[in-house]
């Protein structure tokens, strides 16, 4: 049955050709989605669950993925960290980030501010790799410490802008600073100034652009201490804690400050949430472009059939039997689904060097779930497309077939 099936599939090779080129385009296309969104979507996720902290929280109407600016007041830090859960201090460190874009590298990059002090939870024991960290010594933030009031705000017309400029200073990771061609010394200018790279660190930090929390609270909050969100950080949980105990935390820190307070291990599962929408898309267009290859491999066996009328009888006189016929049109539509789905990965990988060369900081992971995914999807759409042709030749009546013109 394979030799002749193989046979059955030369005989037209340009069709077979174009059969197998159909599948593995619409194979290619659902691999690469996969692999970009989830690629990307994992990538942000492992940089953010390298900080050094349990919780995030937000205020209490913001999407963890997309929350920008400066919303949460100096007034919440003290709150966080004075909270106590079961009669007990829970929180050993609470780390404002204050969060911005700018354009470096070719795209916008998200930028973390934070305090010098904080940088080592973000660092997660990675090192420098040129240069130094910003705001050395952090003298910039002892400077505004000691002009604030009780409340941490200060008048900005104390700062110069000679200090400003001077406190101007990011760190950029390896993967950014290898796409840009970026070099500790280059200025970047960023809100009207321009902003030293001092340092570069290794790829894997929760951000790809870091600088001064302080520096970014005064030239767009005027020295106003808000922040867009926090991480926590806890203190060890207690022998007796309970599973889940993070999460208990949470709640009860979300209804003290009327805030929303997440685990950090949840912000994987959260911009999946936040980026349902998107995955409805590429399933649907994915889908669309498969059905399409299908029923071209349907059409493509249906003439098949028709071509081979009299070979139909000759076969039944011979005693060939309908599941034989049936099986003889799956194994040729199998067949091309399977090339097609090699094909198809084939494509996916060769588009996967494409655009990593064009677009550095793009992440597109390859899975073996998606390749697994793809041959499944060869392999059952190849059979389902075969199964009408397969019917409708063993239908044939073997007498009409062998006086078949």
């Amino acid at each position: 049955m394979l030799s002749l099936a193989v046979a059955h599939l030369l005989h037209r090779k340009l069709r077979t050709a174009l059969s197998v080129l159909a599948v593995g385009i619409g194979i290619a296309m659902l691999v690469v989605m996969l692999g970009l969104s989830h690629g990307m979507l994992n990538e942000v996720a492992d940089r953010i669950e390298s900080v050094d902290a349990e919780l995030i929280v937000l205020p209490e109407n913001e999407n963890v993925i997309f929350t920008a600016g400066a919303a949460f007041s100096s007034k919440i830090a003290p709150l966080i960290d004075s909270f106590e859960y079961e009669e007990r201090r829970v929180v050993k460190r609470t780390i404002g980030v204050m969060l911005d874009t700018l354009h470096m590298g070719g795209q916008q990059q998200r930028m973390f501010a934070v305090d010098r002090a904080n940088m080592p939870l973000f660092l997660g024991g990675r090192k420098v790799v040129e240069g130094r960290l910003f705001d050395e010594g952090r003298a910039f933030g002892d400077r505004l410490d000691a002009i604030r009031n009780a409340n941490g705000y200060y008048d900005p017309s104390l700062v110069s802008e000679k200090e400003v400029l001077s406190a101007c200073e990011l760190v950029v990771d390896t993967r950014l600073a290898r796409v840009g061609k970026y070099r500790v010394g280059d200025h970047v200018t960023f809100l009207g100034r321009s902003f030293e790279i001092v340092g570069i660190v290794k790829s894997g930090v929760a951000g790809r652009v870091f600088c001064p929390l302080q520096v970014l609270q005064h030239i767009k909050n005027g020295g106003v201490p808000w922040v867009s969100l926090f991480f926590v950080k806890l203190r060890p949980p207690p022998a007796s804690a309970p599973p889940g105990y993070e999460e208990s935390v949470a709640d009860a820190l979300s209804a003290r400050i009327k805030a929303k307070v997440e685990p950090k291990g949840a912000y994987r599962e959260m911009m999946y949430e936040s980026f349902s929408q998107i995955y409805i898309y590429i399933n649907v267009a994915s889908g669309l472009a498969l059905v399409v290859c299908f029923i071209i491999i349907l059409l493509s066996m249906y003439t098949m059939v028709l071509e081979r009328t009299r070979e139909i009888g000759v076969l039944k006189s011979l005693g060939a039997g309908r599941s034989y016929l049936i099986g003889q049109s799956v194994v040729e539509a199998v067949i091309i689904c399977m090339t097609g789905t090699a094909l198809g990965i084939g494509l996916a990988f060769a588009a996967k060097a494409g655009l990593e060369a064009a677009k550095p900081l793009l992440t597109l992971a390859i899975q073996p779930t998606f390749i697994l995914i793809a041959l499944g999807i060869g392999i059952i759409g190849g059979a389902l497309s075969a199964l009408y042709p397969g019917y409708r030749a063993a239908r044939l009546d073997p007498v009409a077939a062998l006086s078949f013109e």
